[in-house]
C-alpha cells in the first residue's frame, strides 16, 4: 500500500512540476522567425513586438526580405500569394509589392495556416496614402540586404522590401477577443510564415 501510495505522490509532483521543462506552456511562443523563400534566393523575416498584448496596448508587426546571395539576384515577379492578397497589409501603396502582413485569429502554422481566416483589421498605422504607377516584373536584389531595384512605368526605383504596421488594442481600432491569434507574412511567390501571440 505504502509503494502505491508513494506512486501516486510522485506522479503529482511530476505533474506539477516537470511539464513546463517537457512541454512547454501553449502560450509562450517566439517573437521573431524567418524561412528560407521555397522557390527563389531569399528568406522571409516576420517580428512581434510581444507575444502577450493587454487590453490598450499596441502590437508592431513587422516583416521583411532579405536576399541570401553575395551577389545580386534576379527574382522575377509572381503572383503565387499562399493566402489572399485583399487583407493583406503592405507599408508601401505601390502596385506589385511583393509581400504582406495579416492576423488570424486562433493558433496556425507554417504547416496548417490555410485553415485560418485573415482579418479585416482596422485602426491600424503605416501604409502611406501615395499610390504609385505600374507593376514591377522582376526585382534585382542586392547582396545580403532587403533592398530590390524595380523598373516601373516611372522608371527605375530602389525598394527596401519591409513592412510593417501597428495595431492598437482600442475602441478606435479592432477590439480583438481574448485568446491566441496568428501574424502572418506571404509573398507573391507562395511562401508563408507565421508567428503566434496571446491578447488577454
Amino acid at each position: 500500500m505504502s509503494v502505491v501510495l508513494a506512486a501516486i505522490v510522485i506522479t503529482i509532483f511530476a505533474a506539477i512540476f516537470i511539464p513546463p521543462y517537457i512541454s512547454p506552456q501553449h502560450d509562450v511562443f517566439q517573437a521573431s522567425t524567418s524561412l528560407d523563400s521555397l522557390t527563389e534566393g531569399f528568406t522571409l523575416h516576420l517580428q512581434v513586438s510581444t507575444t502577450s498584448l493587454s487590453s490598450n496596448s499596441t502590437l508592431l508587426t513587422y516583416g521583411w526580405l532579405n536576399s541570401t546571395s553575395g551577389t545580386v539576384e534576379n527574382v522575377t515577379a509572381s503572383d503565387s500569394w499562399g493566402l489572399g492578397q485583399d487583407l493583406l497589409w503592405s507599408a508601401a501603396c505601390a502596385p506589385g509589392w511583393p509581400i504582406g502582413l495579416g492576423i488570424m485569429q486562433g493558433h496556425y502554422t507554417n504547416d496548417n495556416f490555410s485553415l485560418g481566416t485573415l482579418l479585416n483589421i482596422t485602426g491600424v498605422s503605416g501604409q502611406p496614402a501615395c499610390p504609385l504607377v505600374g507593376s514591377p516584373s522582376y526585382f534585382l536584389l542586392e547582396p545580403h540586404a532587403s533592398k530590390a531595384l524595380v523598373t516601373l512605368s516611372s522608371g527605375p526605383t530602389l525598394w527596401v522590401i519591409q513592412t510593417s504596421f501597428s495595431l492598437q488594442e482600442s475602441p478606435a481600432g479592432t477590439p480583438l477577443k481574448p485568446g491566441v491569434y496568428t501574424a502572418v507574412l506571404a509573398d507573391e511567390w507562395g511562401d508563408v510564415l507565421t508567428t503566434n501571440f496571446l491578447v488577454s
